[in-house]
């Protein structure tokens, strides 16, 4: 708010604010289940857009994981860390905090059996019926958001550029790595672009 009259002339800043706006009338339509009346009134403040459970929060950890990529990728190229291994060399034996299984168990693991029952072809009646599920996809999208929040709180991902630490490191960002597809492939779905900052 202190730098608004500077944004307003931004494009990028322009641009983003009209991602986020987007977002969030999409997000607010695409997580109410078919079955349910959806009110959408812009006027009042019905439309999640603060706390955990709107688009923006989703958008928000998105760009965090951008940022966190990025600083790793400076970090490698002033000599900090080597280059990243092949996945096949990583000791996922190292990931020891209860949020990195909880990730993989609750988000990433399940996410494709997801999207296989997101959309079903109705072949029952005449013509060309198709159930979407939209708000599972939103939801789980909410949850791995509210997930990774709290780990990326509590770890600290980028550790000191020492070799003893390198191996956990990397185990950590194959992970986020993993996180990171979830939720732009979620995004995708939705029809939402994810935000490299915000």
């Amino acid at each position: 708010m202190k730098h608004s009259r500077d944004l307003a002339q931004d494009p990028a800043w322009t641009e983003t604010f009209r991602v986020l706006s987007v977002a969030t009338i999409k997000f607010e339509m695409l997580s109410t289940a078919p079955q349910s009346q959806l009110l959408l009134t812009l006027a009042d403040s019905s439309i999640s857009t603060k706390g955990t459970k709107s688009g923006i929060f989703v958008m928000y950890n998105c760009a965090r994981l951008a940022t966190l990529f990025e600083g790793y990728k400076h970090n490698m190229e002033q000599g900090l860390y080597p280059t990243f291994p092949p996945v096949s060399s990583l000791d996922f034996s190292l990931l020891h905090d209860e949020g990195e299984w909880l990730l993989l168990f609750n988000s990433v693991l399940p996410f494709p059996g997801l999207l296989s029952q997101t959309a079903a072809l109705d072949h029952t009646a005449p013509g060309l019926h198709i159930t979407a599920r939209t708000e599972t996809v939103c939801k789980l999208l909410v949850q791995l958001s509210m997930d990774f929040s709290s780990y990326y709180n509590r770890v600290h991902i980028l550790g000191e550029p020492r070799p003893h630490l390198f191996g956990q490191m990397f185990a950590r960002l194959q992970l986020l790595r993993a996180v990171c597809e979830v939720l732009h492939t979620g995004l995708a779905m939705l029809g939402l672009p994810p935000l490299s900052h915000i």
